[in-house]
């Protein structure tokens, strides 16, 4: 049972530190001013912060299992659990789409994409897919051969379609932010003008980092977390933490090995670097399960624990808090001060630029941790 145990804590403690790291990705004290791992990579290659949104899709997949079948072991049926993924879906999108909306409500230029509608369709594709094909004599369960065939499929499928197919307009197959195409399908389907428009190319906005085809091999990593969780849940690892960083490791090393022929960019979501994250995520979960345990070590991690269980919430308080944090609030005249810039030029009395930037946003995801150790103890958790 200890070792049951250990595997879920360690799941909360890594789905906290996820958060945890987006949130201060979110909320610097300067954009210019960052270190490199809170920094995402342009294009080829990546850094810490771009394993973030895959470690979620991960996190998602490997409860999936033990939600479905609790949800299946109390009466619910199939059809029940597939109303369920789409009420869920949907709202998740819906939120991320207000989140785009807030606190301008412009609709002519609003991203239609992001963080969450990605999340929430990942999920509902994922989810939908999973029960059609559980077992459902004499219990259902998930069952693990179809899923591991689709999250193949997914993987080769749109590797061959970037690598040997050219986009509609273009002579050559690309893995670029222009002729690839999912930059190409982005522009015909929803324009430029609703994509993420702070990653120019040559000054222009061509791509939007979660568009609509990259959102196939994302469901990757949903479905490998759900493989993970299956295994996980009916205890067919001898040694649980050392085969997942074993198997990480070596998902890590063979993403790394077919970049020649498949680039790691997270911005079109290539195969290589959904296979990448989802080896990264299992690693890190391998290591988090003892480290998580030990008992000077596990109070440290009592922090990632509350944000874990409430990921969602914790997300949409940093957006709601943006707006108030860029706020005009100090000075006057010509020359009005945010918070933010306040912020960091208090702190850069004391720090280098980066440092003081790091600092303040440790002190948004302070409030925030406030209002989540408030609702750990009335045990408020936000649940779609």
């Amino acid at each position: 049972m200890a070792s049951h145990s250990m595997r879920w804590d360690a799941l909360d403690v890594f789905r906290g530190l996820t958060i945890m790291l987006m949130l201060l990705n979110l909320s610097p004290g300067s954009w210019e001013y960052n270190y490199a791992f809170l920094v995402h990579a342009r294009w080829d290659g990546g850094a810490l912060i771009d394993m973030v949104a895959p470690a979620f899709l991960f996190c998602i997949g490997v409860a999936m299992p033990l939600s479905f079948e609790r949800r299946a072991s109390r009466g619910a049926r199939p059809q029940a659990l597939m109303a369920h993924v789409f009420w869920r879906s949907l709202m998740l999108v819906a939120i991320g789409f207000f989140l785009n909306l807030y606190p301008k409500f412009d609709f002519d230029t609003v991203r239609i994409p992001g963080v969450l509608q990605r999340i929430g369709l990942c999920y509902g594709l994922a989810g939908c897919f999973m029960i059609l094909t559980a077992s459902r004599r004499p219990d259902f369960k998930l069952r693990s051969p179809p899923i591991a065939i689709a999250a193949l499929v997914l993987l080769v499928g749109y590797w061959a379609l970037l690598y040997f197919v050219p986009a509609p307009g273009y002579p050559q197959p690309s893995f670029g932010p222009v002729d690839s195409w999912p930059a190409v399908i982005d522009r015909a389907v929803i324009g430029t003008d609703h994509f993420f428009q702070y990653w120019p190319v040559d000054g222009k906005v061509v791509f939007d980092p979660e568009g609509i085809l990259s959102t196939w091999p994302s469901c990757f990593n949903v479905l490998f977390g759900a493989l993970v969780g299956i295994a996980f849940a009916r205890r067919r690892f001898g040694f649980p933490a050392i085969t997942a960083i074993v198997i990480g490791g070596v998902m890590m090393g063979v993403a790394l090995a077919l970049q020649g022929i498949c680039p790691i960019v997270k911005n079109i979501w290539t195969s290589t670097f959904a296979l990448f994250s989802s080896g990264f995520s299992l690693a890190l979960l391998g290591l988090l399960m003892p480290v998580s345990q030990a008992p000077v070590v596990g109070r440290v991690f009592a922090p990632a624990r509350i944000f874990g269980e409430n990921p969602l919430l914790a997300y949409i308080l940093c957006f709601l808090m943006a707006p108030l944090i860029d706020a005009a609030w100090f000075g006057g005249g010509a020359q009005p001060v945010s918070l933010r810039a306040a912020g960091q030029a208090w702190f850069s009395q004391f720090l280098e630029p980066r440092a003081a930037s790091l600092a303040f946003g440790l002190c948004g995801l302070a409030v925030i941790f406030i209002v989540l150790l408030f609702c750990h103890r009335k045990r408020w958790i936000l649940k779609l």
